[in-house]
C-alpha cells in the first residue's frame, strides 16, 4: 500500500493509534492525531468527539482521505462510552466525514447485550449507514501490553472460564494493517478481525512451558467485556488480501527474552 501525499486523520493516539499513524506515515501520508490526553502526544490535544473541534481542523488542514476513529474510554461507564464513541460518530456526521471513516469497535459484541454493547452497536449503525467501515478488534496485544502474559507472569488469577472457552487475540501492529486494508480497498460494513485464537488450556500450557512458571489454580471473575467463547471468522476480512504476521507464541517468547528495565 502507498499513501503518498494523502491525509489521514487518526482520532485517538493510544496504543493502537499511535501504531497506526507511524504506519501510515512510514506509507507516505499526512498524518493528523487527535486525542484529548496530554500523554497520548498527540498533534492536537483535543476532544476528537467534539464538533467543534473537527469543524476547525476541517477548515485549517482540508479535507481527510480517509478518517480512523481509535478512540477508547479505557474502562470507562457507559456515558463515557456514549459521549466517546457516538460523539465520535456524531462530530464526524456533522462536517460529512463519518462515510470516510473505518470505525474501530470490538469483538466484545458477540458475548452478548449490555448497555456499552448498545452504545458501540449504535455508533456502528451510525458509521454504515454514513457508508463507512466498521472493525470488530479482538483483544489487543503487542510491546508493553497484554494482559493475559502480565497476569500469568505476575500469578494473578487466570481469565475466567473453562478450560475449553476459545480466546481470539490480536497483535496491535496486524491491527493497524487491519485498518489500513479497510481504508485502501474500500471495505463496506462490518468485520470482525482476529489474529489467532486458541483455547484456554493451551494458552496457559503454552506460558507455563515457556516461562517455567505454573498457572495458578484461581480463576478471576467475568471481565466487562464479557466471556467470548468462539473462533472470530476474520475471512471477509482476508478476502481483502489482510493476513495477520504475528504468533502469540512468538510475541510470548519474544517478550520473556527481552531483558526487564
Amino acid at each position: 500500500m502507498i499513501l503518498n501525499g494523502q491525509r489521514v486523520w487518526v482520532l485517538g493516539a493510544g496504543y493502537l493509534g499511535r501504531i497506526l499513524a507511524e504506519r501510515c506515515r512510514e506509507l507516505g501520508a499526512q498524518v493528523l492525531t487527535i486525542d484529548s490526553s496530554p500523554a497520548a502526544a498527540a498533534d492536537i490535544c483535543a476532544d476528537a468527539a467534539d464538533a467543534e473541534v473537527l469543524v476547525r481542523v476541517l477548515k485549517q488542514e482540508g479535507e481527510p482521505d480517509y478518517v480512523f476513529s481509535c478512540l477508547a474510554t479505557r474502562g470507562g461507564s457507559v456515558e463515557d462510552y456514549r459521549r466517546c464513541y457516538l460523539g465520535a460518530v456524531s462530530a464526524l456526521g456533522s462536517i460529512g466525514m463519518a462515510g470516510r471513516c473505518v470505525f474501530c469497535s470490538s469483538t466484545s459484541l458477540y458475548a452478548g447485550a449490555t448497555e456499552r454493547n448498545a452504545v458501540l452497536q449504535e455508533a456502528e449503525r451510525a458509521i454504515l449507514g454514513a457508508g463507512g467501515a466498521v472493525a470488530r478488534l479482538a483483544p489487543i496485544y503487542g510491546p508493553g501490553r497484554c494482559e493475559l502474559l502480565r497476569r500469568h507472569l505476575a500469578r494473578e488469577p487466570r481469565l475466567s472460564g473453562g478450560p475449553n472457552r476459545v480466546l481470539n487475540y490480536l497483535h496491535v501492529q496486524d491491527a493497524a494493517e487491519a485498518l489500513l486494508v479497510l481504508a485502501v480497498r474500500g471495505g463496506k460494513g462490518v468485520y470482525p478481525v482476529s489474529g489467532e485464537a486458541f483455547t484456554k488450556a493451551e494458552a496457559y500450557a503454552m506460558m507455563e512451558r515457556l516461562s517455567g512458571i505454573p498457572a495458578t489454580s484461581e480463576d478471576a471473575p467475568a471481565s466487562r467485556r464479557g466471556g467470548t467463547s468462539s473462533i472470530i471468522d476474520s475471512a471477509q476480512l482476508r478476502a481483502l488480501g489482510w493476513l495477520p504476521s504475528w504468533r502469540f507464541i512468538d510475541f510470548v517468547w519474544a517478550a520473556l527474552l527481552a531483558p526487564s528495565d
